[in-house]
């Protein structure tokens, strides 16, 4: 089953930042698109890249508004008309064999309803990403105030070992080194950067790279030292063998 992704909000953002997200998860995901009646300046960039991309795609649209665009509907795999778009799309997430993902627009004007909609999806334990902030996890404290929003400068290294950096998108890893300074070349190295001090790998101990494929087409790779390949390897056989 591919992951899934569904868009909430309708917050605004360099049209840049949303298409190098979407870039980052990819066309071989799918997704779920809202349509609450109009076409607004950050939905646009999604529906341009839906359709620029031919990626899969479904519509959940607000019911007793206008229909969305035949442009778009007539792409869509299925348009379903709800009362509550955003409160849809989230269960719809969750209730996948395979939990999906929540992408904000997040809405600088309408502060409160963004965090509404950040809570009902963090409340189900779905992942729930900043669209509008290159897909920065959102994290809320017990106030329901966001604790991740526009202050990656000083997310400090150590935040994240290396095994979670190693999980998260590209662009993001990327860009959190590139705020410190770093010009990494690729995720690996900013991985690398970006790993504690008690993490990282010697340079001169490295003897190859490994790179999973998963079942949605994307890849997750890492370098690796002869004991770490060993160890890699010894799994993989044992399950292999148990097969």
């Amino acid at each position: 089953m591919r992951e899934a992704y569904g868009v909430v909000g309708a917050g605004v953002a360099p049209r840049k930042v949303i298409e190098a997200g979407l870039n980052d998860i990819g066309v071989s995901s799918v997704f779920i698109i809202p349509w609450y009646g109009k076409v607004t300046d950050g939905l646009e960039v999604v529906y341009d890249w839906v359709l620029d991309n031919g990626a899969i795609f479904s519509i959940v649209a607000k019911d007793e508004v206008k229909d969305p665009p035949k442009a778009l509907a007539s792409k869509a795999t299925s348009v379903m008309v709800v009362q509550d778009v955003d409160a849809h799309i989230v269960r719809t997430l969750k209730e996948r064999e395979v939990q999906g993902m929540v992408l904000v627009l997040w809405d600088q004007d309408k502060e409160k309803y963004s965090v509404e909609v950040a809570s009902m999806a963090i409340d189900l334990k779905l992942p729930t990403l900043e669209l509008t902030n290159g897909l920065v996890p959102i994290i809320l404290n017990d106030s329901e105030e966001t604790v991740v929003e526009d202050e990656m400068p000083d997310l400090g290294e150590a935040s994240y070992d290396r095994e979670t950096l190693e999980m998260m998108p590209s662009a993001l890893v990327k860009r959190m080194a590139k705020d410190k300074g770093l010009t990494p070349r690729s995720k690996e190295e900013a991985v690398e950067m970006l790993s504690p001090a008690d993490q990282k790998l010697d340079e001169k101990s490295l003897i190859g790279s490994v790179i999973f494929l998963m079942r949605d087409g994307s890849e997750v790779g890492f370098n690796g030292t002869q004991e770490l390949l060993q160890k890699i390897f010894d799994v993989v056989s044992s399950h292999t063998s148990a097969w």
